[in-house]
C-alpha cells in the first residue's frame, strides 16, 4: 500500500528545522493572534493497557501502571489548573471503558480527550483485519463515553503501520500525532492513485522521543534535572525558530513527586516567555487546517 505524502504549506518550509543566526523568525504569518510560538502539553492516559494485552499475571507492573489514575492525575490537574494551561489526553479505549470516572473528570475539567488505541498496541504488528478493530474499538469507547465532537490520534508507542492513515481517515479522525518528518504540523495526503477523485488529506501533530517522559524517566532513568534540562534546550531552540513543541507525558511518570515538581519549573519557565499559544492538539490541527491548506 502506498505511503501518505508528507505536504508543507509553500512558504512554510524555511521555519522547518533551518536555525537562524541574530534575526528573529516572523512567525506571524504561522500561529494565529502574532504568536511566535505553539505549545500542546499532552498526557497518554494508558493506566494498566499495555499489561492487561501482554502479562495480566504481573501484578507489580500493573500496580505502577495504575499509579497515574490513583495520584498523578490529581498533581497533574493542579499544575494545570495553577497555571490555566490546556491540554490532551490521549486514552486508550480499554481505558475509556474501565476508568470512566477519569474520562468523566478530565473532560468536566475542560481537557481534550483523544484516541490511543485500545490496548496500547503496536498496529504494525497487527494484520489489517485486527487494526481496524482497534481503532474501530477505540473511537466507539470514546464516543460512547464522552462528548468530543471531533476525536484526533496517537499511535501507541508512536507506532503506525503502512495502513494506519487510510484508516485512521475513513474512521473519522480528526488529525495524527505519531510521526516525527518535521517540526512544524504538516498535512499527510492520500496517494494519487485515481486522478478522478478528491484525495483526502490529514494534519500531522510530529512528535520526538526526547520529549517524551517515559523512555527518559524509565528507561534511561535519568533525573528531573536532566530530563527538564532536555526539554528547556528544545523549547528554547523550537522558540527561537517560531515552531511547535509537542510534549507528551504519562500520569504514571510524571505524576512522580519530583518530576511534577519538575514540570512545574518547566511550566513557569514556559509561561514567561512572551507570545507562546498553549493549545490542545485538536485546536492546533484546526488552526492548520484552516490556515494553512
Amino acid at each position: 500500500m502506498a505511503l501518505w505524502k508528507n505536504q508543507m504549506p509553500r512558504g512554510k518550509r524555511a521555519n522547518a528545522g533551518r536555525s537562524r543566526k541574530k534575526k528573529e523568525v516572523e512567525s506571524s504569518n504561522i500561529w494565529p493572534e502574532d504568536f511566535r510560538c505553539a505549545v500542546v502539553i499532552s498526557f497518554d492516559h494508558d493506566a494498566e493497557s499495555d499489561q492487561m494485552r501482554t502479562a495480566p499475571e504481573k501484578i507489580v507492573p500493573i500496580s505502577k501502571a495504575r499509579y497515574g489514575s490513583t495520584v498523578g492525575l490529581e498533581r497533574i490537574y493542579r499544575v494545570l489548573e495553577d497555571y490555566s494551561l490546556p491540554a490532551t489526553f490521549f486514552v486508550p479505549g480499554w481505558v475509556a471503558e474501565n476508568y470512566e470516572e477519569d474520562l468523566k473528570e478530565i473532560e468536566g475539567r475542560g481537557f481534550e480527550i483523544a484516541g490511543h488505541g485500545y490496548l496500547h498496541e503496536k498496529v504494525s504488528e497487527l494484520r489489517m483485519e485486527e487494526e481496524r478493530h482497534v481503532l474501530e474499538h477505540c473511537m466507539q469507547a470514546l464516543r460512547q463515553r464522552t462528548k468530543q465532537k471531533e476525536i484526533g490520534y496517537r499511535a501507541p508507542w508512536f507506532d503506525l503501520s503502512t495502513r494506519s492513515l487510510d484508516i485512521l481517515s475513513e474512521l473519522g479522525y480528526s488529525y495524527d500525532s505519531s510521526l516525527m518528518q518535521q517540526d512544524l504540523p504538516y498535512f499527510l495526503t492520500e496517494p494519487d492513485n485515481d486522478a478522478s477523485s478528491k484525495r483526502k488529506t490529514m494534519v500531522e501533530l510530529p512528535v520526538d522521543w526526547s520529549l517524551d517522559d517515559f523512555p527518559a524517566f524509565e528507561v534511561q532513568r535519568k533525573s528531573p534535572r536532566e530530563v527538564r534540562e532536555i526539554w528547556q534546550a528544545q523549547f528554547d531552540a523550537l522558540y527561537a525558530e517560531g515552531s511547535f513543541y509537542n510534549l507528551c507525558m504519562h500520569p504514571d511518570c510524571i505524576g512522580r513527586p519530583a518530576r511534577i515538581e519538575m514540570f512545574r519549573e518547566f511550566v513557569k519557565y514556559v509561561k514567561s516567555k512572551p507570545r507562546v499559544w498553549f493549545a490542545t492538539a485538536f485546536e492546533v490541527a484546526k488552526w492548520w487546517r484552516e490556515s494553512h491548506a
